[in-house]
């Protein structure tokens, strides 16, 4: 791989926002390698690395709404980290954008009356998570100490299991060629994103293959909170492209859900109607689709109702990208389905991003550090990835130590990035609907049971991965194993984890975290 080097200071998995932050500060002590996964050919870069947050073009300061969605297991200290240091690392990144980037910024910041939390960010006619980004990315260009290279794949973490203590001491990844090539460090980030491509239907990214969640655990680190997986309830669906979300922010405004014969139907499931939480419409979106016996279902959301002027000044990206499918969402209704969207779970860390394994760390979405509990407020993903990536960059500082080169020891076999495994599109649809049909908006104990033992019985198919896809096959077979089984442990219902066998909250045995290391579940 040209210009990767065989050791450096740091590594950074990924290059979103968590990464990047995390980047700039790591770059006061030493040499930061930031390491994107290459997109797929039919991802385009900047639209689609911010597509997981498009529910997010307002980021509001709210420490009690947190709280709420939470339901119960928001770790109070992280999400009080999270409202007060954010304003700073809001600020310091708007300052980026206006001094470095070229086209300035939009971003705002400011004070509103109609919130009782008085600051909201936004990037009026924008994508918010994208006019971060491209801050983070002015601002990291000027930091000589960054290198960011596009990879093909991260195979494993390197680590020193001859040490008292197991502790991660670099990363080998896949090159272009196929072949193994290991950098090492003194302590790595993952900041991978998330695992939505484990569901059928997904607003993430092709990228988003659980990749960092699989690399933490076969290395020895503890995931916690996997069970609980934000599905989003309205979607844009149109064969052969990709979801577009539909920000719940169209129902506030007086969207309707109408049924696939046109009739409204969410009074019928809650008293709210079309003002009910999120994961309330996405059930019953689900029971609408499933009792319309349609053999491609879909709901339709309605706002032809609403003033067509108001409706494309308060949501023109919304607006744009659905005329580039030829659906005018002020006279045509537009076919939605619930889509997985955020994974609330991942590598368990504590408020600095430290895993259970020595020299590793994680930051946003694919890190639990407590802030989002059982259910995510909608506004707080993109303000994880700002506040724990610098905290996770600031405790790194303090890892740095002279790198030693891994022994080579085994030869490793050579992967191979040229034609795709034979069937491995098949087995990653057959895992998308294994999950889909049976871990995901609404789960019963025999549906997960029976997930788990057909995801058991693909695992001879993805034992010994040789390309870039079935290595992502692989991840999203450990993800999606990991997933299922949690969530068959937590015998209640709470935040994004509803099953029909166990309705309500059972406080006593499940006001807890799930934990798994190794093959066990446990509750702490």
């Amino acid at each position: 791989m040209k210009g990767l080097p065989a050791e450096t200071d740091f590594v950074v998995l990924g290059a979103g926002v968590a990464g990047l932050r995390a980047a700039i500060e790591l770059a006061q002590a030493g040499r930061v390698l930031v390491l994107a996964k290459a997109q797929a050919p039919s991802s385009s870069s900047q639209s689609a690395a911010t597509s997981a947050l498009s529910d997010e073009d307002e980021v509001i300061l709210h420490l009690q709404d947190t709280l709420v969605a939470g339901d119960g297991l928001c770790r109070p200290a992280a999400v009080k980290a999270l409202v007060e240091e954010a304003p700073e690392r809001i600020e310091e990144t708007i300052d980026w954008g206006k001094q470095l980037d070229r086209r300035g910024t939009k971003l705002v910041f400011e004070a509103e009356a109609s919130y009782s939390h008085s600051h909201v960010l936004r990037a009026p006619g924008d994508s918010t998570g994208g006019e971060i980004l491209r801050a983070l990315q002015a601002k990291a260009r000027t930091c000589k100490n960054i290198s960011l290279l596009e990879f093909e794949f991260s195979a494993e973490l390197l680590t020193d299991l001859h040490s008292e203590d197991a502790r991660v001491t670099g990363v080998s990844l896949i090159s272009e060629k196929g072949l193994p090539e290991d950098v090492a460090c003194s302590a790595v980030l993952l900041a991978t994103g998330g695992m939505g491509q484990i569901y059928r239907n997904t607003t993430n990214l092709e990228t988003a293959t659980a990749d960092g969640v699989a690399l933490g655990f076969r290395a020895g680190a503890e995931v916690s909170d996997l069970e609980f997986i934000q599905f989003h309830p309205t979607v844009m669906y149109v064969k052969k492209t990709p979801r577009f979300l539909l920000s719940e922010a169209l129902r506030a405004e007086g969207a309707y859900l109408r049924n696939i014969e046109l009739d409204r139907f969410m009074g019928k499931y809650h008293p709210l109607a079309e003002q009910a939480p999120g994961d309330v419409v996405a059930r019953a979106i689900m029971h609408e689709m499933e009792v319309s016996r349609a053999k491609d279902p879909f709901v339709y959301l309605d706002l032809t109702h609403l003033n067509a002027t108001g409706v494309r000044k308060r949501f023109p990206r919304i607006y744009a990208t659905c005329m580039r499918h030829n659906i005018d969402i002020t006279e045509d209704v537009v076919p939605v389905r619930p889509a997985a969207h955020f994974s609330l779970g991942g590598v368990h860390t504590d408020l600095s991003g430290k895993t259970s394994l020595g020299g590793l760390y994680a930051a946003g979405e694919v890190a639990a550090t407590g802030v989002h509990g059982a259910n995510r407020l909608a506004s707080n993903a993109l303000l994880e990835g700002l506040v724990y990536g610098a905290r996770a960059g600031k405790a790194m500082r303090e890892e740095l130590r002279l790198a030693q080169r891994p022994s080579s020891g085994q030869k490793k076999a050579a992967s191979q990035n040229g034609p795709v495994d034979a069937g491995i599109e098949e087995l990653i649809g057959q895992l998308q609907d294994i999950m889909w049909k049976g871990a995901g908006i609404v789960r019963t104990r025999v549906g997960m049971q029976e997930a788990i033992k057909a995801l058991e019985g693909l695992a001879p198919r993805v034992a010994h991965p040789r390309t870039r896809r079935s290595q992502e096959a692989a991840n999203m077979h450990l993800a999606a194993l990991l997933v299922a089984r949690s969530a068959l442990a937590r015998e209640e219902s709470r935040g994004a984890h509803y099953r029909i066998d166990n309705p309500g909250h059972d406080d006593k045995k499940f006001l807890k975290h799930s934990v798994v290391k190794g093959e066990r579940v446990r509750f702490v």
